[in-house]
């Protein structure tokens, strides 16, 4: 059974779309900028061979704080879930916009993996209890997505 996320702030929406994802890639660090095309993100997918990409964090389910140890946990299951499902992916952090005061939150590791269909974001936030992820497409487009149970 799913649980449904709590609504989100004007607040926690404002983070989501300001925040910094950057993906550890073989030729150096890319930004996935919201709503933005970055022709960087275009050719990992080039190279994946994939129509589609996530970026996702199983940190901090639905923005509650949880221990180190269950974020840690939680990243380790999150990897192995894209491992069983024969996922190829880079590594990556999602974290406070450059211009943020220090401690607004710390950085969460994520996963930029590498997908068939669109929907596979959807499923991630059920599983992992996030409230959105980013989803890039072959232009590399990147897009803030919403958990499924949450209003447009």
């Amino acid at each position: 059974m799913h649980r449904h996320p709590p609504a989100p702030t004007p607040e926690l929406i404002a983070a989501y779309r300001s925040a910094r994802y950057r993906v550890s890639a073989p030729q150096g660090d890319v930004l996935l900028r919201v709503d933005a095309i970055n022709p960087c993100v275009a050719a990992l997918l080039a190279q994946a061979d994939s129509p589609w990409a996530v970026f996702v964090t199983a940190h901090q389910p639905f923005s509650r704080a949880v221990s180190a140890d269950e974020n840690a946990a939680r990243q380790a299951e999150l990897l192995a879930w894209a491992i069983a499902r024969g996922m190829p992916w880079l590594s990556g952090e999602g974290g406070p916009p450059e211009d943020a005061p220090a401690n607004t939150w710390s950085p969460e590791p994520s996963l930029l993996l590498f997908i068939e269909d669109p929907a596979i974001a959807d499923t991630l936030m059920l599983t992992f209890e996030q409230n959105a992820v980013v989803l890039c497409d072959a232009h590399g487009f990147c897009t803030l997505r919403w958990h499924p149970y949450l209003p447009d």
